[in-house]
């Protein structure tokens, strides 16, 4: 991208020669960017996205990240409820939610090379870039699964992509365990999802009531998105259905205004959506140096970044209630030093009636099942975002001490952590 400051590199003043050479190498990087960047044309690039959720948010910054590697990159933003015709036809290359027909017509006729990171079905001489929103089903089956529920649900839209591939991820695990998952759906006209700014306005919400009233007790929900997540948490309120103590529900986003501002905090999985942006514009980089006859590849389909666990979601499915309970308290209690003592002390019964239910039902006692908890959520952090520093993650999970975390993750894993 364009230097904003005149393209001059701040001096910097080092006694150093080891940091003098460092710095120096900076610059002359920088004057070779600005050389570059003066032999080459300008390149506008529209960024046809809604600003107005969290999910299009952060594809634009992702957009913009990569953007900053390409000096010549200047970054125009379009409405995408009005799109500005004229504006985009002066553009060099398109990155797109394209959720109608109506909007891919105007979006062919400006002659660009378009990347649709929407991908509602395919659209001939359109690049795809989506969410792999068949794994987000299937990290939301797992998570119940783990919490031991064995009734389940979904909640979403007809009619909407993202919708039916997170239903059929979801499916295709449970179904494998022998469950069937119960269906609630909203019918949609056109995958026009992303524009609604409520849920309840396209909802019904005594149908959507009248469906919660008859899950059965301790039913695991997982929905299309946030927004249908907060209405279904709050329809299930106003029937008397409480969360997480009767359903549990988990949305998709990590909408962090909604997730954290609903009447209860609603779990989500973080589909990474700025890792969506970011290899959308990378991807419309390749296709502007590519001949223009290339035909477009597959849909690159991004992994989930993975589930952020909040109030909605921590509740198991086990009975007596005390065990619940406490199993929802060491999920509550994962960034701090928790002992079997401290979940001893919440069920208000003997060390030994506790570790008995333990062992009967989980097959191992309380202290082995905090280490178990807080050494599968260390592992799903590495994995899921590399730039976490093992550090970091051994405060996450409660250890205040590297060097013990360290040790009880090779005790556990087998391994010492990458990275450590």
């Amino acid at each position: 991208m364009l230097l904003q400051n005149g393209g001059h590199a701040l001096p910097i003043e080092v006694k150093s020669g080891k940091h003098y050479r460092r710095h120096r190498a900076l610059n002359d990087v920088m004057k070779t960017g600005r050389r570059e960047a003066s032999r080459e044309k300008e390149c506008r690039i529209a960024v046809v996205i809604e600003n107005s959720s969290e999910y299009g948010r952060r594809l634009i910054n992702g957009v913009a990240e990569f953007a900053r590697t390409r000096y010549a990159w200047r970054l125009v933003w379009d409405n995408p409820r009005k799109i500005n015709e004229g504006q985009l036809a002066e553009c060099d290359g398109i990155i797109a939610r394209v959720a109608t027909d109506d909007m891919a017509r105007r979006l062919l006729h400006a002659g660009k090379p378009v990347i649709d990171v929407f991908c509602a079905r395919e659209r001939p001489g359109f690049h795809g870039v989506d969410s792999d929103h068949v794994e987000i089903g299937r990290i939301a089956a797992r998570h119940f699964l783990a919490k031991r529920y064995v009734s389940m649900a979904f909640a979403g839209f007809t009619g909407v992509a993202f919708s039916s591939l997170r239903f059929k991820g979801f499916a295709e695990v449970l179904r494998d365990k022998g469950i069937e998952p119960l269906l609630y759906e909203v019918p949609m006209k056109s995958n026009k999802a992303f524009f609604i700014d409520k849920i309840a306005d396209v909802v019904d919400s005594r149908a959507l009531g009248r469906w919660i009233s008859k899950l059965p007790r301790q039913t695991a929900v997982f929905t299309a998105d946030d927004l249908m997540a907060v209405q279904v948490i709050a329809t299930a309120e106003r029937r008397g259905v409480q969360t997480p103590a009767d359903i549990a529900v988990l949305g998709v986003d990590d909408d962090r205004q909604l997730c954290s501002f609903s009447g209860v905090p609603v779990s989500s999985i973080d589909p990474d959506a700025f890792a969506v942006g970011f290899a959308a514009a990378r991807a419309l980089s390749a296709v502007l140096e590519r001949p223009p006859d290339m035909k477009p590849h597959p849909v690159y389909r991004v992994r989930p970044k993975g589930l952020v666990e909040r109030t909605s979601t921590q509740r198991h499915a086990m009975s007596p209630e005390w065990l619940a309970d406490a199993l929802g308290f060491i999920d509550a209690s994962l960034e701090r030093p928790l002992s079997a003592a401290d979940v001893v002390s919440r069920a208000g019964l003997s060390h030994v009636a506790v570790a008995k239910m333990f062992r009967r039902k989980l097959g191992m006692g309380p202290q082995r099942y905090i280490a178990s908890v807080k050494m599968e959520a260390a592992c799903r952090m590495l994995e899921s975002d590399g730039s976490l520093r093992v550090k970091e993650v051994a405060s996450r999970v409660g250890y205040p001490s590297f060097a013990h975390f360290c040790s009880a993750y090779r005790k556990y894993w087998g391994h010492a952590p990458r990275g450590s």
